[in-house]
């Protein structure tokens, strides 16, 4: 056997010993759980993140399964309503795999999972859709109640049925859009312009009504503030004046004769200015105490 021929057999046995040892390791990442079986028979325990050894295909199989949250989307369709209306409908499920085992067992692939997830999805939707009018979905918008109400009905009708079938925990499901068939579209927006309008004008209304009420409150308040003010003003200011009165009673009472000096200047200063000339006799009471000895001392 010539040398050459020698080297290409080592070669072929040395890339066939390659090929068997490299089947036989794989890794499993940090997101996954590794499912090995033997001539088809899953072997337990499930495979952790990191290296591990097999034997060699097709003796062994590892399927690596990713628990990390997938999403599917893109699902429109057009369905019915109870009232025999046509209304396109697109949703999204987020989901995981909670039993790798029964993953494996029942869907194996992540297209698998979710063309099964999808054809529940429609059949769930189809179901809930045909039971409500179109008006549940169309009339009042995305912040409608009942969209909420619907998509906890897809929910609770598709979750338990992927938990236990496939292994699969559904953490949401929900609608992304609705919306009319084009043919529809004009008259329903028509509809609802006009359905908008009649809202507007009824919360004007009732905006104007408690506005009227609002201010009627307000007036009747500041009136009753006022009025209390007012009363509380001349309570303060009267009892000011009776104590004032009070206490020049006790001043004057001291010395009445200056009292009487003093309130004479008063009305001097009130009835006389220098435009006034007054002729008055001598003896009248004005004069008293413009005679140098009737000033008190």
């Amino acid at each position: 056997m010539s040398l050459a021929r020698k080297w290409i057999y080592a070669t072929i046995a040395l890339v066939a010993v390659g090929t068997i040892i490299y089947s036989c390791v794989f890794t499993i990442h940090e997101t996954q759980k590794g499912v090995l079986t033997t001539f088809g028979k899953i072997q337990l325990p499930l495979r952790e993140p990191g290296l591990h050894f097999k034997w060699p295909a097709p003796i062994s199989k590892v399927y690596k399964v990713d628990l990390r949250t997938q999403t599917l989307t893109g699902m429109p369709v057009e369905l019915i309503t109870n009232d025999q209306q046509n209304i396109l409908v697109d949703g999204y499920l987020f989901w995981r795999i909670s039993d790798p085992v029964l993953f494996i067992e029942a869907v194996r692939t992540k297209q698998s999972a979710e063309e099964r997830l999808a054809d529940l999805y429609f059949s769930t939707i189809g179901i809930v859709v045909s039971n409500k009018s179109r008006e549940n979905f169309i009339s009042l918008g995305l912040l409608h109640g009942d969209l909420q109400r619907t998509t906890k009905e897809i929910y609770d009708r598709i979750a338990p049925i992927t938990v236990k079938n496939y292994g699969i925990e559904l953490l949401q499901a929900g609608i992304v859009e609705y919306t009319l068939p084009p043919e529809n579209r004009a008259s329903v927006i028509q509809r609802m312009i006009s359905e908008r309008a009649r809202l507007a004008a009824r919360y004007r209304s009732e905006g104007e009504e408690a506005a009227i009420r609002i201010e009627a409150l307000a007036v009747s308040e500041h009136e009753k503030i006022v009025g209390d003010a007012h009363a509380e003003a001349t309570r303060i200011l009267g009892k000011a004046e009776a104590t004032a009165m009070a206490e020049l009673g006790k001043a004057y009472s001291k010395d009445p004769e200056f009292y009487k000096f003093i309130r004479a200047l008063d009305s001097y200063d009130l009835i006389i200015d220098e435009q006034t000339t007054l002729i008055l006799p001598t003896e009248n009471e004005l004069f008293k105490f413009l005679d140098s000895n009737e000033i008190p001392q």
